[in-house]
């Protein structure tokens, strides 16, 4: 028998019945369920019901299950939901300002605020500068190209996490380098294979031109998306963090 074994009396019992069942791990819990939602998108039935989706209270069952905190299931949920302004010169091929913001109950103490600013340096690899502004703590990093700036604010029962970036100045050196020298070289290489030569190369660096310009609206969109998730994972590591040690005063808790 391949799915049975026999016990003391000879009887048939399934197989792995009266050994301890295995637990899985939150990282194999992840992937299990990751792999589960992969298979059903390959199946005949190409995915889940239409129009079934799951509830946030749904959402919060199956993290409780899963011994998942469903208060992070609205923490990311919050997150998801969120839009992220982005502004910018269109003709640059992507956004070149982003600015992501959300509000946690409780507040942080200061002893807890050097554990934000190492969540932010080791995000965004910069040791930035620290001070406050309008009451609130910023950090701020410039490398030149544009500032990024956090900012943590806790009052009223609440805290408040900011985060901007500006790049425009970065965007406009990779189109200020890539598009005159590309456009140059692109034509002196083609012209040199199709032997194309005098007022014939006008009309070759104009479409050359043209080529070099959407591979740089097309590269900057790239760096732009980068960007974005780059500032998404500072919101999502204080966020999760600030969660964790913000505390509502002295009142307020629930029950007090």
């Amino acid at each position: 028998m391949d799915d049975e074994a026999a016990d003391a009396s000879g009887a048939a019992v399934p197989a792995g019945r009266g050994r301890p069942e295995r637990r899985f791990g939150d990282p194999e819990i992840a992937q299990i369920l990751q792999k589960a939602a992969e298979l059903q998108e390959r199946s005949p039935g190409g995915g889940p019901e239409p129009g079934r989706g799951l509830t946030l209270e749904e959402l919060r069952q199956v993290a409780r299950e899963a011994g998942i905190d469903p208060a992070f299931v609205d923490l990311a949920a919050r997150t998801l939901e969120t839009p992220v302004p982005r502004r910018g010169d269109t003709v640059a091929g992507g956004p070149t300002r982003w600015h992501l913001s959300t509000t946690i109950d409780g507040e942080i103490a200061e002893r807890d605020l050097e554990g934000l600013l190492q969540v932010i340096r080791s995000t965004l690899h910069a040791k930035g500068d620290v001070g406050e502004v309008w009451g609130r703590v910023e950090w701020s990093h410039d490398d030149g190209l544009g500032p990024t700036i956090v900012g943590l604010s806790s009052r009223d029962g609440s805290t408040q996490i900011d985060v901007s970036s500006v790049r425009s100045s970065e965007a406009g050196l990779i189109h200020g380098m890539i598009i005159p020298f590309g456009s140059l070289l692109g034509t002196a290489a083609l012209a040199d294979v199709v032997g194309v030569s005098g007022s014939g190369t006008i009309f070759l660096m104009v479409a050359m031109a043209g080529l070099v310009y959407a591979g740089t609206r097309f590269a900057w969109g790239l760096r732009s998306r980068w960007w974005e998730r780059r500032l998404r994972s500072v919101m999502e590591r204080l966020t999760a963090t600030v969660h964790d040690v913000a505390r509502l005063p002295p009142g307020e808790e629930p029950g007090g």
